[in-house]
């Protein structure tokens, strides 16, 4: 949704009906007031889901809220349940469930349904979208929202992810009312956010093939993704947020996304890790990535390293690591990193991967990188696709060190 066809913008005379009687089932606001408001509370879950919808929201303030009698707010981001108790005919939730969909207000003062409510009147909410929040069963109980006290221009697609995130919240909930144990599914939360971080299907070149896959073993800060530019390229990144756990996913969400902004605004290679250096510098963490632009016209690659190995080109029976001076990691210098290109040969495979699909303990970098590469080379020779080859070289037991691993590729 654009922001011009945003609910925002939508004229009250344009606006669809809500359904009111979703409020007034007396069996809904029984099964609300039912649940465990102590246990809700303590639920690490909930809190997670929270904290990361105010990150990738990019806002001050995040809640779930659910409606029984009135608004209850059992966990929430960057305020003391300021909007907790509010009542449900001044409740920008009780509008969401009226709504049934997700809704996305740019500037709350302009909108015909929000515009008159005390939060919105008393400056406590500028800029709102809310997710409506679904038990197991279908029954809404409430939302997921994200707010600002200013009128904020949301990020595209940013309800969607949100959506994917508020269904680990509904089977949080749904745990806590039918078990006596409160283990929360963090595993499966954490395994979530990497789905909805990954790369997009995208229109790519005839001729051109790309693969990628992601594997999980401790769940941290590794990325990869590829997008078409303006410049008629493709733009193809990968990297490694140092640490593991949901504060690693956050942060490599947070870098992606910067880094996802400087590459589509034009910036070559070096200077988008340059620029992206800056912007996560005070994550407290390290990164380490490669930003690489492949031109059909002419075959030519053009990369920059932060810190990260080099691709390994995989051409006819050999393999070799393409020429590169990485940079600093990310975090630490902004200074631009050296640019390096190579010109592709026909069916060439170039290989990005993190140190997960390599690295052992008892090995030195170069012995495990030509691990690496004598595996690709065994690899291209028995896959018949790209698919087929990413899939061999991932499942090779290369590393020893229980860490995540990305793998990419793309075949010209």
């Amino acid at each position: 949704m654009s922001n011009d066809q945003s609910a925002s913008a939508l004229s009250v005379d344009r606006l669809p009906a809500l359904d009111w009687t979703v409020l007034s089932d007396p069996a809904r606001s029984a099964l609300v007031e039912r649940l465990d408001r102590a246990a809700l509370a303590r639920s690490a879950t909930l809190q997670r889901v929270v904290d990361l919808a105010a990150i990738f929201a990019q806002s001050a303030f995040a809640q779930i809220s659910l409606i029984g009698d009135a608004q209850y707010v059992p966990v929430a981001h960057g305020t003391a349940n300021s909007l907790d108790g509010t009542p449900i005919q001044d409740s920008l939730c009780s509008i969401t469930m009226a709504a049934g969909r997700s809704m996305i207000i740019d500037d709350t003062s302009r909108h015909g349904w929000v515009r008159e409510l005390r939060p919105v009147s008393a400056g406590k909410v500028g800029s709102y979208l809310g997710v409506p929040l679904r038990g197991a069963d279908g029954v809404m109980l409430g939302a997921l929202c994200v707010y600002n006290d200013h009128a904020t221009v949301w990020p595209p697609h940013l309800a969607s992810a949100l959506e994917d995130l508020l269904a680990f919240a509904a089977t949080e909930i749904q745990q806590l009312t039918t078990i006596d144990s409160q283990e929360s599914s963090l595993e499966q939360l954490t395994i979530a956010i990497q789905n909805i971080v990954a790369p997009p299907p995208v229109a790519v070149p005839p001729g051109l093939q790309l693969a990628g896959r992601y594997r999980s073993a401790n769940v941290g800060g590794d990325w990869y993704e590829w997008t078409p530019t303006a410049q008629g390229e493709i733009a193809l990144t990968i990297g490694d947020v140092s640490g593991h756990g949901l504060a690693a996913v956050a942060n490599m969400t947070r870098l992606k996304a910067h880094i996802h902004a400087y590459l589509l605004e034009g910036h070559a290679p070096a200077q988008t890790l340059q620029l992206a250096s800056r912007a996560f510098q005070d994550s407290g963490q390290i990164a380490t990535a490669l930003d690489a632009r492949y031109r059909p016209v002419g075959r030519q690659l053009t990369y920059a390293s932060a810190g990260h190995p080099p691709p390994l080109i995989v051409r006819r029976d050999d393999a070799f690591f393409a020429p590169m001076q990485p940079g600093a990691p990310l975090g630490f210098a902004t200074l631009a990193p050296p640019t390096q290109s190579l010109v592709l040969d026909p069916a060439d495979t170039v290989v990005f991967c993190t140190d997960g699909m390599y690295e052992q303990r008892q090995s030195t970098l170069d012995e495990s990188l030509e691990r690496l590469r004598l595996n690709a080379v065994a690899a291209a020779r028995t896959a018949d696709t790209l698919d087929g080859f990413v899939d061999q070289l991932l499942h090779i037991p290369l590393s020893d060190t229980s860490d995540d691993a990305c793998l990419m590729a793309l075949r010209a």
